[in-house]
């Protein structure tokens, strides 16, 4: 079993979950709405990154570190469609915490695939996702920190190879 690893960043609020970060001023947004640009209370919630030493975007998460890494790893994978990667692509650039990017996963990660049901532009599917999502990097181990063996569910679309930008626009 793989030693959990020990946790770099500085002074963490306990009650930081009940916080978010947002990129834009919104008029109805709440008190636990924290801006990117308010280092202070980003730094009291969030704590302080161990890589950058700036405070963080998300429990255990950095945005501008994260999205180097991500960036770095661009040329790594590809869906075969270049509006689909600038969709992932975009969300792994802008991701203030782990619940807020996309990956590419190839279909030959997930296992026991079963059909579920005919959907309204596709064919619904439930499987298991053993190497999971992605959580957050384990500075020590300079590696991501994924939470593992996930049920999920896959949907296929029909027409898929005639996906269009206008599509994708809607999604996002």
């Amino acid at each position: 079993m793989e030693k959990k690893p020990r946790n770099k960043w500085k002074s963490v609020d306990p009650n930081r979950n009940q916080r978010y970060v947002t990129t834009t001023e919104l008029e109805d947004a709440d008190e636990r709405a924290i801006y990117m640009k308010d280092l202070y209370k980003r730094k009291q919630v969030y704590g302080i990154c161990g890589e950058c030493n700036e405070p963080g975007t998300g429990q255990n998460w950095c945005q501008p570190c994260n999205a180097k890494r991500f960036e770095d790893n661009f040329k790594n994978w590809t869906s075969g469609n270049k509006d689909i990667d600038k969709v992932i692509q975009e969300s792994q650039l802008n991701a203030v915490h782990f619940k807020k990017f996309l990956e590419w996963i190839p279909f030959e990660k997930f296992q026991n695939i079963t059909y579920v049901a005919k959907g309204g532009f596709g064919k619904i599917y439930s499987a298991e996702w053993p190497e999971g999502i992605s959580e957050y990097w384990d500075i020590e181990n300079q590696k991501w920190h994924k939470i593992t063996d996930l049920k999920v569910a896959l949907k296929s679309l029909d027409n898929s190879s005639d996906i269009c930008s206008d599509f994708l626009n809607e999604v996002t």
